[in-house]
């Protein structure tokens, strides 16, 4: 496996993630990731150690996949891949909220959703804020809760007319109460 060059082992490894082969395609990730770094590739490194971050969270590894994470986010900032940085901001957003360190996790989604918002990236964006959103709602910060929904459906791209009409009673409440 040693010949293959990076961008065939991360494709095995999504193939393997994908099958449910955690433990391969966490070795996989590993040689992708070693093959991206002698090529001098920031982005193909960091993009091998979310992966394996996100691997290390399905497996409950969760100090390991918080490091992980971490040095994820560190190679795409140095790299300056401010979006890939914000998804990999989500990830551990996810994390912490699946551990149920809230306020971490609404730090990781708020920042996640500014850096999208850099990019332009209103999808994205959108998810996160409905991530951060569902997040308040749990802790008991409705009026939190309710404008972080509101925005996330402004900066989609594109509401159907459920979310369209929900964006609206949204906006009639906060009206109401005082938080538009």
């Amino acid at each position: 496996m040693m010949n293959e060059n990076p961008q065939q082992l991360k494709e095995q490894g999504q193939a393997a993630f994908q099958r449910g082969a955690y433990d391969e395609a966490l070795a996989l990730f590993e040689q992708a990731a070693a093959g991206f770094a002698a090529q001098d590739d920031a982005v193909g490194q960091g993009e091998m150690v979310n992966n394996m971050g996100v691997i290390y969270r399905v497996k409950r590894e969760w100090d390991t996949a918080v490091t992980t994470l971490a040095q994820a986010q560190t190679l795409f900032q140095q790299a300056g891949d401010v979006n890939r940085q914000a998804q990999t901001l989500g990830n551990l957003g996810d994390l912490y909220a699946a551990r149920k360190k809230r306020d971490n996790a609404a730090r990781c989604y708020s920042q996640a959703a500014a850096l999208f918002a850099q990019t332009g990236d209103g999808d994205k964006q959108s998810q996160v804020l409905r991530a951060l959103s569902l997040l308040r709602l749990r802790q008991g910060h409705w009026l939190e809760a309710m404008m972080r929904m509101e925005e996330s459906l402004t900066t989609a791209p594109r509401l159907g007319l459920g979310k369209w009409l929900l964006r609206v009673l949204l906006r009639f409440a906060l009206g109401l109460m005082g938080g538009r």
